[in-house]
């Protein structure tokens, strides 16, 4: 029998979960359209009380920033570091949130055991890899809506990037080992690969990880969608005729297209100038997400307070909807609009 402490808990729990999607909050507007709004968040994220209602107000997706990369998760080959993730986990279920994965497998933030891998490393690299996909889907089957599955495989110049420690010792089949082996631990979750300058259709990258992805389709590689993160600068217009028509090839071959890692960092001193013009790629990028059916929209942090853009990109900075108070911008009111206005019978 439930005491009438237990009975007021599991009210009140309710109650701020009622408050949190009432259709005048962000994420009531985004459940209204079964659109899927999400970020990536910390750890301390989870604990804070202000930022936690900000995740339950504004967010129905999740993505851990940092705690699913394998330098967190499997720091060695008998550790795994689960406790962060199931908290993640249980937050999200406790808040009807959905969850991407990110990521397995990636060239950067890897544990020493697997940056050592090299060339007469074939097997155990294959060993690791099949390892750590199956712990993480099987543990996890069910729980996350889409996965990213491998991140960033191609350089700048369209070329697999040969610095990853999975090339270097599987070579690159190693991809479609990864999509096959993460198909049959999870047989529902949806398939990702994720990366960055890949969003336009006619540059020499976006084209180059077109041609992978169509190729692995040709292949009978389980994929279900692709990822651009779509880190921009607002002092670069974005393409709008080249993301749609990029987006539009990708779901001729019946596949899904996700953005994944949206920030729009502006270059110091902001001038109200810059500030428009950031406001103006947001607004584009959610109106192109809205109209063209794009699987999800996550921003890639929602503060400036601790954003990753100013360690990462020396001069530039405020690329989030919310400032370092955690107070909302004038572009988040913006994106807000949109999302309250955006009818798709007249759009």
């Amino acid at each position: 029998m439930k005491t009438s402490r237990s009975i007021f808990l599991l009210g009140l729990a309710a109650l701020v979960l009622f408050a949190s999607c009432q259709p005048g909050t962000m994420r009531g507007l985004a459940d209204r359209r079964d659109f899927l709004f999400g970020v990536a968040v910390a750890s301390t994220d989870l604990l804070d009380p202000t930022a936690s209602k900000i995740l339950q107000e504004n967010f129905n997706l999740l993505v851990a920033e940092n705690i699913m990369k394998l330098q967190y998760l499997r720091p060695s080959p008998t550790l795994w570091n689960w406790r962060p993730v199931d908290d993640l986990v249980n937050f999200a279920k406790e808040q009807r949130m959905k969850l991407r994965g990110h990521t397995f497998l990636w060239h950067n933030q890897n544990p020493p055991f697997i940056n050592r891998l090299g060339r007469n490393d074939r097997d155990q690299a294959i060993t690791i890899l099949e390892e750590t996909i199956t712990g993480v889907l099987t543990r996890y089957k069910g729980v996350f809506y889409e996965y990213d599955v491998c991140n960033e495989v191609i350089d700048d110049e369209g070329r697999f990037r040969e610095n990853s420690p999975w090339y270097r010792a599987i070579g690159p089949e190693y991809i479609d080992m990864a999509f096959h082996t993460a198909r049959k631990a999870d047989p529902n979750v949806k398939l990702i690969l994720n990366d960055y300058n890949n969003e336009y259709k006619g540059t020499i990258k976006g084209d180059a990880f077109y041609e992978l992805v169509k190729s692995m389709v040709e292949r009978g590689v389980p994929i279900d969608g692709v990822g651009f993160q779509l880190h921009l600068m607002a002092e670069h217009p974005l393409n709008e005729e080249a993301l749609r028509a990029n987006i539009q090839r990708f779901r001729e071959l019946g596949l899904s297209v996700s953005f994944t890692e949206v920030d729009v960092r502006i270059k110091l001193p902001v001038t109200p100038e810059k500030e428009a013009a950031q406001k103006a790629t947001y607004e584009s990028l959610l109106r192109i997400a809205l109209e063209e059916d794009v699987s999800c929209f996550v921003m890639w942090g929602y503060t400036d307070a601790n954003s990753w853009i100013p360690g990462s990109f020396p001069g530039y900075g405020s690329a989030h909807i919310f400032d370092e108070k955690l107070t909302p911008k004038p572009v988040y009111f913006a994106m807000q609009e949109i999302l309250k206005s955006y009818h798709p019978d007249r759009n």
